[in-house]
């Protein structure tokens, strides 16, 4: 503790890229392949927290084990095999740890619309005077998307809503999360406090649309599991900017993770002090 809050400092960020939406948003089922990879990648992680002797933890699956009609079958083999328990959260509480990591960003004053956007959903939350006022996730996502699995219906229904909880906010700004658009904004020479104009992150679109996958990973710099999806997330992004006439965006490279980091030192603080 220091100057009465807790300060956190990271130890190490590995990702993996595993991609089980290529199954579930596909064929809605987890095949034996992507399931091996995930018991060798939840087996590697806990070996890791062996070694950094790590007390406690939280595991959380999102919209691709959500869909998966065999995602808790897969979870219960995982904490059999690995005892790591995985815990399959819905998209009200995917929202609501993503705007823990990202709540300290928002000033005391002002709208915001805070857009987080995954491989299989995106979490939407309007933010007013730091205080999250509606919040919906919809079954639209990078993969879902790549796979073409994302109906019309979907894309109006978020149309509607989005239109129909922005259309009395003044000076609206957006502020995006997910791993896409920090990319994006990096991309552009942004920092975390950097916002990035509608038309910048337009041009990022179409010329990252002109590349083939070769120059996105060669000539832009781009790792191969980002080199595809990143089209179809500024779409989403760049689509909920246009609908809720947004001009500028913020990428202050937080997300899911850190929400779940947070929520959970808050509980182990608490527990402390009641002990």
């Amino acid at each position: 503790m220091q100057n009465g809050g807790t300060q956190l400092k990271r130890a190490e960020f590995i990702r993996v890229p595993l991609r089980l939406g290529d199954d579930a948003f596909s064929q809605k089922y987890i095949g034996e392949a992507k399931e091996e990879q995930l018991l060798k990648t939840i087996q590697s992680f806990a070996l890791l927290m062996e070694v950094h002797h790590v007390s406690h933890y939280r595991a959380c699956a999102t919209s691709a084990m959500r869909d998966a009609a065999n995602g808790r079958e897969v979870a219960q083999r995982i904490e059999s095999e690995t005892g790591i328990h995985i815990e399959i959260i819905d998209g009200y509480l995917e929202s609501k740890l993503i705007l823990e990591s990202v709540m300290d960003f928002f000033s005391k004053e002002g709208d915001f619309l805070n857009i987080d956007v995954g491989g299989g959903s995106t979490e939407i939350t309007v933010i007013h005077d730091r205080q999250a006022v509606y919040s919906q996730s919809f079954n639209i996502g990078t993969v879902r998307l790549l796979y073409g699995n994302v109906s019309d219906e979907e894309w109006d229904k978020m149309h509607s809503w989005v239109v129909s909880n922005s259309k009395n906010l003044k000076s609206l700004m957006a502020v995006g999360t997910g791993g896409n658009i920090n990319k994006s904004l990096r991309m552009l020479g942004m920092g975390d406090r950097d916002s990035a104009s509608f038309e910048k992150l337009k041009s990022l679109s179409n010329l990252i649309k002109d590349t083939t996958m070769k120059e996105r990973i060669y000539k832009l710099k781009l790792n191969p599991d980002r080199a595809d999806v990143i089209e179809p997330a500024l779409k989403i992004y760049l689509s909920i900017m246009k609908w809720a006439s947004i001009k500028k965006i913020y990428a202050p490279n937080v997300g899911l993770k850190d929400g779940i980091i947070k929520e959970l030192v808050d509980e182990f603080v608490t527990d402390k002090a009641v002990l």
